[in-house]
């Protein structure tokens, strides 16, 4: 089966959580998988919202460490839409009943979520944020898949860490090109990286869904350590002149003796 619906056969429930006009422009049923619309701007949805945000929470070190609830509204719901799977409260451990403080809750509960925003290049949406709450079931890395094809992506941007495993995941949808190598701007200054992925008009979405690998034999250039910032800071200039051209190749980040290596293809323009 497709990993979508196989997902769906096993008792989880696609769903979209936005401002009411945003999911009424998504694809209704991505990957043959009717999404359960939940409509952000109605006030019954209110344990949603929270739910939401502890989730992302405890993906990210805690239940109380989601994103701020104006970063949530501001960059989620009002602009996009979360999307990702569901399960009725009465299936899960009770354990992770309590993490997420579901209360008197006793409905659909999202268990993964995934967004992307929308950018001012046609086509091209912003991937920021993925987590989900059940492990070895590839529950986010489908949540994400889902959330692309529902927006209609044609390409996205991301900001990753040159260290940060999810690269992994990240390049399972093919090679990652670099388009600003170093990002002394940001929270973690040091190896953070701005990255675009061409969807191939949504061909890789499908091809990924039917469980295929997006292969890319390319040999690497050189080997990046993770921690090298003067490396980065060499790439970044030589990509702002114009001279060179960057891509990270799967398998992403590798954990080494020596560290965490990226394997970089340099293409000189």
């Amino acid at each position: 089966m497709h990993l979508i619906a196989d997902l769906v056969a096993s008792g989880l429930t696609p769903y979209a959580f936005g401002r009411k006009a945003n999911l009424d422009l998504l694809h209704p049923s991505p990957f043959g998988a009717d999404l359960h619309m939940v409509a952000a701007d109605d006030p019954d949805n209110l344990a949603f919202h929270h739910i939401v945000n502890r989730l992302n929470g405890l993906a990210y070190g805690g239940k109380d460490m989601g994103m701020p609830a104006w970063v949530q509204i501001d960059c989620g719901i009002l602009p996009s839409a979360f999307i990702g799977f569901a399960m009725p409260a009465s299936d899960l451990p009770e354990r992770l009943k309590w993490d997420l403080d579901l209360g008197g809750h006793d409905g659909l509960v999202p268990v993964s979520e995934a967004i992307s925003i929308p950018t001012a290049e046609p086509g091209r949406w912003m991937s920021y944020s993925m987590s989900t709450v059940v492990s070895g079931r590839q529950v986010g890395y489908a949540s994400k898949l889902l959330s692309l094809r529902a927006y209609g992506c044609r390409s996205t941007l991301g900001v990753a860490q040159f260290d940060n495993f999810a690269l992994r995941l990240h390049t399972r949808f093919g090679a990652l090109e670099i388009v600003e190598p170093h990002v002394p701007y940001h929270t973690c200054p040091t190896n953070s990286f701005v990255y675009a992925l061409d969807l191939k008009g949504g061909h890789v979405l499908d091809r990924l869904d039917r469980g295929e690998v997006i292969d890319d034999d390319r040999e690497p250039s050189f080997m990046l350590d993770a921690h090298d910032t003067g490396r980065m800071i060499e790439m970044a200039d030589r990509t702002r002149a114009g001279t060179h051209r960057y891509f990270l190749l799967p398998p992403g980040a590798i954990r080494t003796d020596e560290g965490v290596l990226s394997p970089i293809l340099e293409q000189v323009l």
